[in-house]
C-alpha cells in the first residue's frame, strides 16, 4: 500500500529558517543617561522658577518626568534580534513599532561613544541602510562587549549570506561558525597631520554667516546699538594713531582673529580624529578615531559606491588630500562631510600615500589599465560665452542707474576667460575596465572614483551653449549621493560613453539580480 507521502506526491523543499544569532535588550545604565538629560533639559526652567516665576517649577518637573519617563519606557520595551537573515527591534508600549532590516541591505554599522558612556562602558550602534534616510536603526545603548559582538555577528551573518548564495551545495551553504580573519592596518594617521587637516580647513563662508549670524542675534537682542557705540569708540581711538600703525593695528587683529580661528580648527581635528586607523578584515573597512567622543564604522567593501578624494587649493599646494567613501543612501556632495566625520577614510594624508590606499576601498582598483583624457578645448569657449551673456545683461541692468558707467560690467570677459581655463586645465576623466575616473576643479583638485558594476543609471545633458558647440555632460547615478557629472565632452564622445556604460549597468543589474547578497 501507498503511504501517505505517496498519495500527496513528492514532498516539497521548505525554506530554511532563520537561526537566531543574538538577541538582547538596552543596558540598564541607559537609565542614568535618561536622568541625567532630564536633569540637564529642566535647569533652564529650574533658575527660571528660582529666580523669578514659580510657574516655571512646574514646567522644570514636567520636563524631567518626560525625559525619563520616556528613556524608562523605552528601556522597558526595547529589544532587538539578530537573525541569518535579518536584524529586528521592536519597542514601544502603546504605540508598537517593529523594524526589520534584511541583511543584504545593511550598508554601515557604526559605533558612538561619549567620554561618559565609554567611563560606563556603553556605546551606540548605528545601523544605516540604503533607503537614503541615515540611521535605519539606532541601539543606544548596548554595553561595549554586546556592541562588539552584534558588529561581529552581522558581518559573520552576511559573510554566510553571500557565501550561501554563492555555493549550490547545501553542504557548504550551511551556517557554520566562521574562522577569524586577520585584521590589517591600512592607514593611521598622525598627530602632525591631524593638526594640519585643521590649520588648513579655514572655512572662510562659514565664518561669514557665523558672523552675520551673529549681527543679527545682537540687533534682535537690542544689543546693536550699544555695539555701534563700541565700534565707533574704537574707531575714535583708531584715529588717533598715524595711518600706518592704524593700519597695521587692524591687520594684526584680523591675523589674531584668524590665527584663533585656525588653532581652534587644529585642535577640534586633533580631538575629533584622535588615534584614526582604518583597518581591513576580510571585506569590510573599519575607521576608528575620536578622543571625547570615540566612533567606529565598519563599512563592507562591496557596499562602497564612489570614492572622493579632495584637495582645496591650500591642500593641492602642500600636495596632501582628505579621501571619504560614500555608501548607498550616505553619499554627500563634494567638500560635504557627514555627521561625524562617518564617510572620512583618511582624514589627511600625502595625495601619493591616499592612491596607494585606493584598492583598499576599491577591489580590483590595483590592476586597471587606462588612459586620462581631458576634455574639449571648447569648454573655454563655453564658459566665455556665457560671461559674454552675463556681462551684457549686467550692462542693461545697471544703463539706467548708472549710465556710461554700466560699461565696466565688461570688464567680466576676461575673468570669464580665466577660469575657463583653469576649469579646462583641473578636468580630466578616464573610463577604465572597472571604474571611472574624474578630476575637477579650479584651484583645487576633487578626483572621484566610480565602480562600473555601481552604475545605478546614466543620462546626457546638453545646454544651449553646449548644442551650440557640440558639446555635452554625462551624468553617471550610483545609490549614494549626487550624481558625477563629466562635463563639456565631445557629443560623439559622450554617446558613446553612454552606451558603453549603459551595457555594463545593465550587466550589472542581471548579475545582482543572480546574486543579491553581493
Amino acid at each position: 500500500m501507498s503511504s501517505d507521502a505517496d498519495a500527496t506526491g513528492p514532498t516539497q523543499a521548505t525554506e530554511p529558517q532563520a537561526r537566531v544569532l543574538l538577541a538582547g535588550s538596552l543596558h540598564p545604565l541607559v537609565l542614568l543617561l535618561r536622568l541625567l538629560d532630564g536633569i540637564r533639559q529642566s535647569v533652564f526652567p529650574l533658575v527660571l522658577g528660582i529666580a523669578s516665576e514659580p510657574m516655571f517649577l512646574a514646567v522644570a518637573a514636567v520636563v524631567f518626568l518626560l525625559h525619563v519617563g520616556q528613556g524608562l519606557l523605552r528601556y522597558l520595551t526595547f529589544h532587538y534580534t539578530l537573525t541569518t537573515d535579518e536584524l529586528r527591534t521592536r519597542e514601544g508600549l502603546l504605540h508598537r513599532q517593529e523594524r526589520r532590516i534584511p541583511i543584504d541591505r545593511i550598508q554601515d554599522i557604526g559605533f558612538e561613544s561619549t567620554l561618559l558612556r565609554r567611563a560606563l562602558g556603553l556605546a551606540v550602534v548605528r545601523v544605516e541602510t540604503a533607503s537614503g534616510q541615515g540611521v535605519e536603526a539606532q541601539l543606544d545603548s548596548l554595553s561595549q562587549a554586546d556592541a562588539e559582538r552584534l558588529r561581529e555577528a552581522l558581518l559573520a551573518a552576511r559573510s554566510l549570506r553571500v557565501g550561501a548564495v554563492e555555493s549550490a551545495d547545501p553542504e557548504v551553504a550551511a551556517p557554520r561558525a566562521p574562522m577569524p580573519d586577520p585584521e590589517w592596518t591600512v592607514y593611521r594617521a598622525e598627530s602632525s597631520m591631524l593638526l594640519l587637516r585643521g590649520l588648513t580647513d579655514l572655512r572662510f563662508g562659514a565664518m561669514a554667516v557665523a558672523a552675520y549670524g551673529a549681527y543679527e542675534l545682537a540687533d534682535q537682542l537690542g544689543m546693536f546699538t550699544r555695539l555701534q557705540g563700541v565700534g565707533n569708540t574704537f574707531e575714535q581711538w583708531l584715529r588717533g594713531f598715524p595711518t600706518v600703525v592704524a593700519a597695521s593695528l587692524l591687520a594684526g587683529l584680523v591675523a589674531a582673529v584668524l590665527a584663533f580661528s585656525s588653532a581652534t580648527a587644529a585642535l577640534g581635528n586633533l580631538l575629533a580624529f584622535h588615534g584614526f586607523r582604518l583597518t581591513l578584515r576580510a571585506d569590510a573597512l573599519s575607521c576608528r578615531f575620536g578622543l571625547i567622543t570615540t566612533r567606529q564604522k565598519t563599512l563592507p567593501r562591496a557596499r562602497i559606491q564612489r570614492v572622493r578624494v579632495e584637495q582645496t587649493w591650500l591642500r593641492r599646494l602642500l600636495s596632501v588630500a582628505v579621501a571619504r567613501a560614500d555608501s548607498a543612501g550616505a553619499g554627500r556632495g563634494v567638500d560635504d562631510e557627514a555627521p561625524g566625520g562617518y564617510d572620512v577614510i583618511v582624514p589627511l594624508a600625502p595625495l601619493q600615500s591616499i592612491g596607494a590606499m585606493l584598492p583598499a576601498a576599491l577591489p580590483g582598483f590595483e590592476s586597471e589599465r587606462g588612459s586620462v583624457r581631458r576634455a574639449s578645448p571648447r569648454l573655454v569657449l563655453r564658459l566665455a560665452a556665457r560671461g559674454a551673456i552675463e556681462a551684457i545683461v549686467l550692462a542693461a541692468v545697471l544703463w539706467p542707474a548708472v549710465g556710461a558707467s554700466a560699461a565696466f560690467a565688461f570688464l567680466w570677459l576676461p575673468v570669464a576667460w580665466l577660469l575657463g581655463r583653469l576649469a579646462w586645465h583641473g578636468l580630466e576623466f578616464g573610463l577604465f575596465e572597472r571604474h571611472i575616473y574624474l578630476r575637477t576643479g579650479l584651484l583645487g583638485h576633487y578626483r572621484v572614483y566610480v565602480p562600473t558594476h555601481k552604475v545605478q543609471a546614466v543620462s546626457v545633458h546638453q545646454g544651449p551653449l553646449q548644442r551650440a558647440l557640440g558639446l555635452a555632460e554625462i551624468a553617471v547615478f550610483v545609490a549614494g549621493g549626487p550624481p558625477t557629472r563629466i562635463p563639456d565632452l565631445e557629443l560623439a564622445d559622450a554617446r558613446a560613453m553612454l552606451s558603453d556604460l549603459a551595457s555594463r549597468a545593465a550587466l550589472a543589474a542581471m548579475q545582482d539580480w543572480r546574486n543579491p547578497a553581493v
